[in-house]
């Protein structure tokens, strides 16, 4: 008898190229989701996978049946949530984020997703974008936000936010307001992590052949960057969001200077699943967040 376990667990695979990988996100054993697969396949009569010396692939009939697949689950889940829209959605959900999202709206939108859908529990990862686009793709993560896009064919980009970034110093390194870049070289550059954008676009810059030798702190913690420009360790270029308490403070000083590194631009970016639509609706729920963030800033 055909059902939607065993629907889920064959798109699952396909999606995953993967037994054991389906096994682990479904929450159940290897031995539970071939059991699956034999028995769909008893129902179709017909082989959905080529397993070839632990490759899996589908059959042509695998790749036939498999939209069919894909559109019954999600017309099951629209079923589900149009029939009772407060528990429809539940589970887990599994956001990725870059750490300068923890310090501008994070917490507003996970209380907005508690809020909305009670029956959802949320496993949060703080990390740089390299790590989160490599989670993404490998079905760890379900949403990531960070500095996109994620150059990959399978993953959905949409630019959510965009921070422009300025150089910041203690005071006690006594930079006047308006400064060259080439006076800063005598402290250290507090950078993002060495494998982000930002960094590489502030050394290509500041390491040219003509200009003074400079050194590069490259930190992957934003609060300990920010903890560093406070203590006077160096120069860095920073989101006003991230530090306006210490701006308002006097604890940091925006100095004007003739370059500054682009903005940067945040994506939220996810990959189409069967059981996509708590993602799309948390999506939605993101943009209702940032957009109710920039209308109180104006």
């Amino acid at each position: 008898m055909l059902n939607l376990k065993q629907l889920e667990t064959f798109v699952w695979i396909a999606n995953l190229g993967s037994f054991r990988l389906a096994a682990e996100h479904l929450c159940t054993t290897q031995p539970a989701i071939s059991t699956r697969i034999s028995n769909l396949e008893q129902t179709f009569n017909t082989p959905l996978f080529n397993r070839d010396k632990g490759t899996i692939t589908l059959t042509a009939k695998g790749r036939e049946l498999l939209p069919l697949a894909e559109n019954i689950l999600s017309s099951a889940t629209q079923l589900c949530y149009q029939a009772n829209s407060a528990s429809a959605l539940s589970g887990l959900l599994r956001i990725g984020v870059s750490e300068t999202i923890v310090h501008t709206w994070l917490p507003q939108f996970l209380a907005s997703i508690n809020e909305t859908y009670p029956e959802v529990e949320i496993e949060l990862t703080v990390d740089v974008t390299v790590s989160l686009s490599k989670e993404l793709l490998a079905h760890n993560i379900d949403i990531a936000i960070l500095l996109g896009p994620v150059s990959e064919p399978s993953v959905i980009n949409q630019v959510i936010c965009e921070y422009p970034l300025y150089w910041v110093a203690s005071p006690s390194l006594g930079l006047k307001g308006v400064s060259s870049t080439e006076d800063f070289t005598q402290w250290p550059m507090i950078t993002y992590a060495r494998n982000s954008v930002p960094y590489h676009e502030i050394h290509r810059y500041l390491s040219k052949p003509t200009g003074k030798p400079v050194r590069f702190y490259s930190v992957s913690s934003l609060s300990a960057s920010v903890k560093m420009v406070e203590s006077g360790v160096g120069v860095a270029t920073l989101p006003k969001e991230v530090i306006q308490q210490q701006l308002n403070d006097g604890q940091l000083s925006i100095i004007e200077a003739e370059w500054t590194p682009k903005p940067l631009t945040f994506t939220i970016s996810h990959i189409t699943t069967p059981d996509n639509l708590l993602i799309e609706k948390v999506v939605n729920l993101a943009f209702e967040i940032v957009d109710l963030k920039a209308a109180k800033n104006e």
